[in-house]
């Protein structure tokens, strides 16, 4: 089982550098305006490199790896709610994908300062708080799945 406690690891891993890099852009909603663009364009594009990385390994291993685990110790009652947190996954993914697209370059950022910062804090409410639900339930089930 040492694959899958490394695999949460990461996974828990890429969520505490999500939660930092969010953490960090913190002073542009305190202050309501960006004074660097150039760092804050560096941590959003980082966050998008963390999310687009995490939500694959997530998508293509952790939630089928949950679902089969889950119909093998015939826990069929916890499908449906699987499949909530895959749908609620995708529309926050959806989201911050189409924030994230507005923003492709620093410039893009200081003309569209006001919406920038709203934006930013949208998204760090969904994900820091998605982050929560995940390691409070499904890293769990998934620990106690495998043993971890």
């Amino acid at each position: 089982m040492e694959d899958k406690e490394h695999f949460l690891k990461g996974l828990e891993k890429d969520h505490a550098n999500i939660v930092k890099l969010l953490n960090g852009l913190e002073v542009i909603l305190k202050d309501g305006r960006i004074s660097d663009a150039a760092a804050t364009f560096k941590t959003i594009n980082y966050l998008k490199n963390i999310l687009i990385k995490h939500l694959k390994r997530e998508d293509k291993i952790f939630y089928p790896d949950m679902r089969k685990r889950a119909t093998q110790v015939r826990q069929d009652a916890l499908l449906p709610a699987l499949d909530v947190f895959i749908e609620d996954m995708n529309k926050i993914s959806q989201n911050v994908s189409g924030f994230l697209a507005r923003y492709e370059k620093e410039d893009d950022i200081s003309a569209d300062e006001k919406d920038f910062i709203s934006g930013v804090k949208k998204i760090r409410d969904a994900l820091i708080k998605r982050i929560a639900t995940e390691e409070k339930t499904l890293y769990c089930i998934y620990k106690a799945y495998y043993n971890v």
